[in-house]
């Protein structure tokens, strides 16, 4: 029996060390927001929702090694495969999908710019 439990034990832990995380935050009109630090990101996913306005507006991926210095990733030396490309034009209903291969950085976030006066959902998933 007690095998059994510590096997058990063992194996939730092991499933929420790999769980995927969620963040929801609102882009509101002409401000940026830098979406939540994600440490040791392989795969992200942000999806915008339109709730007021006309969702625009873009996303970029940035990274950082420290955790305060940022800079803004592209399509480059095959590290990131960016769906459908590498900087996001915000609409509603939009579905952005990132692969990182071997997390080249520590630290990754999204960062979300306005343009107009609309209120936009961000609802960014990610995992190790």
């Amino acid at each position: 029996m007690r095998k059994l439990l510590f096997i058990l034990l063992f194996g939730l832990i092991s499933i929420a060390g790999f769980s995927q995380r969620t963040v929801l935050d609102t882009l509101q009109g002409n401000e940026t927001v830098n979406f939540t630090s994600m440490q040791g990101a392989t795969q992200i996913q942000a999806t915008c929702t339109q709730l007021g306005g006309t969702s625009d507006g873009t996303l970029l991926l940035q990274g950082s090694v420290d955790n305060s210095a940022w800079t803004t990733l592209a399509e480059t030396a095959q590290k990131f495969a960016f769906y459908p490309n590498d900087t996001l034009t915000i609409t509603s209903g939009a579905t952005w999908l990132i692969d990182i291969e071997g997390s080249p950085f520590n630290y990754y976030r999204v960062r979300g710019a306005g343009t107009a006066s609309d209120t936009t959902e961000v609802t960014i998933k990610w995992s190790r």
